[in-house]
């Protein structure tokens, strides 16, 4: 396992909060409650699930899919520290390997992990089919599309009661300039500077990044706003979608018009 950027595999398990040292000791009583709540859940098996209902919906794309076999890990990883989000995550955006990541386990977080675990397998299997490099290719309207097309691939599986908060915690009082915030970045590219629009002010506090008066996950929750405006205008399926440039959804949804 490497680390992003370098590095050895324990330093890779320390970035993401899964060492075995922050499972010992005091720990070890909330992380065996996360693994028996999940367990009690079925969690594997739904996670199992979604990787291969997710996959099926595919199938006539596979050609035009590069990836011959994904690696997928559901992952107990310490979350108490972070004032961010609600018990759990995820990372598809490395083809052929997928993790679903809680630090909660509770009647919000878990009924939700077949649509986290779909909403990763979108990102793995749409990166592998259109790769970009995203220090200097992907652009804040790529990767606010990518975001929208894997929460609505989640929605369209599952329903929209599996939507996350980072798209449903939204608040809308502040939509018409967070629209004005994003439009004026959709071309910008850098690493760092796509994720400011896409995470919002306090990921960008906590992370060092500028600040530029957007809420906690702007990107996803504006990114799924257009991909299903554009597909009530057009009526193709996420994975039909999967395949048009993000431009063409942005234009064709009419959200910033």
């Amino acid at each position: 396992i490497d680390r992003f950027g370098g590095g050895d595999g324990l330093a890779t398990f320390k970035q993401w909060n899964m060492t075995p040292d922050h499972f010992v000791g005091e720990n070890h009583a909330w992380m065996t409650g996360v693994v028996d709540a999940m367990a009690a859940y079925a969690a594997w098996n739904k996670a199992a699930q979604a990787l291969d209902e997710g996959w099926q919906k595919f199938v006539p794309y596979a050609s035009e899919i590069p990836t011959q076999e994904i690696t997928f890990g559901l992952m107990v990883i310490d979350m108490r520290n972070s004032s961010i989000g609600r018990g759990y995550s995820g990372f598809g955006a490395m083809p052929g390997y997928i993790m679903t990541t809680y630090g909660v386990a509770d009647d919000y977080t878990l009924p939700r992990v077949k649509g986290a675990t779909a909403h990763e397998l979108h990102h793995n299997l749409l990166f592998a089919a259109r790769p970009k490099n995203f220090m200097t290719e992907t652009t804040v309207a790529d990767y606010m599309i990518y975001e929208g097309l894997a929460e609505s691939f989640a929605a369209e599986l599952y329903g929209e009661e599996v939507v996350g908060y980072y798209v449903t915690d939204f608040d809308d009082s502040r939509l018409e300039a967070t629209k004005k915030i994003l439009h004026d970045g959709l071309e910008k590219t850098g690493f760092d500077v796509i994720r400011s629009y896409i995470f919002g002010d306090s990921i960008n506090q906590m992370q060092g990044r500028e600040q530029i008066g957007l809420p906690d996950f702007a990107g996803y929750a504006i990114g799924y706003r257009i991909v299903q405006q554009y597909l009530q205008r057009t009526g193709k399926s996420v994975v039909e979608a999967t395949f048009v440039p993000a431009d063409e959804i942005i234009a064709v949804s009419e959200f910033f018009a």
